[in-house]
């Protein structure tokens, strides 16, 4: 996932260097955003606290949070190829924020809209929801 942006900014930048000036460096400035962008999808963060569930990818941005007492329902389900991985809209899991994999939490919340969590500890994940679910009510 790394290698091939980074191999290509190598190759910008020795075009640079080489007399190449104009494409090269729009070619660097794109490889550049394309390690940005895959650097920021390699990871996502979700956190469980008393006022909802957070959840982020790497730098921070996007994110997306659900306040407890919106959640109706939460379980654990499974995504499959055809939905893939990141951040997209799914005919079968609602919003899909996942990194790898195909383990995940589906919550659904206020009027019946959901959002599915990749994870690799969906036990986990729906435990802590349910266990901070019952502590505030």
């Amino acid at each position: 996932m790394y290698v091939i942006p980074a191999l290509l900014l190598v190759f910008a930048l020795w075009g640079i260097l080489d007399g190449e000036p104009a494409p090269s460096t729009f070619f660097a400035v794109v490889c550049l955003l394309l390690i940005l962008i895959v650097v920021d999808f390699a990871s996502l963060t979700i956190r469980v606290e008393a006022d909802g569930v957070h959840w982020s990818f790497g730098f921070g941005w996007p994110s997306g949070e659900l306040r407890l007492d919106q959640i109706q329902t939460v379980a654990i389900t499974r995504t499959n190829m055809l939905e893939g991985w990141g951040l997209h809209y799914t005919i079968w899991h609602g919003w899909l924020w996942n990194v790898w994999g195909f383990q995940a939490v589906q919550i659904t919340y206020s009027g019946g809209r959901r959002v599915t969590l990749g994870t690799d500890d969906p036990q986990g994940l729906r435990d802590a929801i349910e266990r901070f679910r019952k502590d505030a009510a």
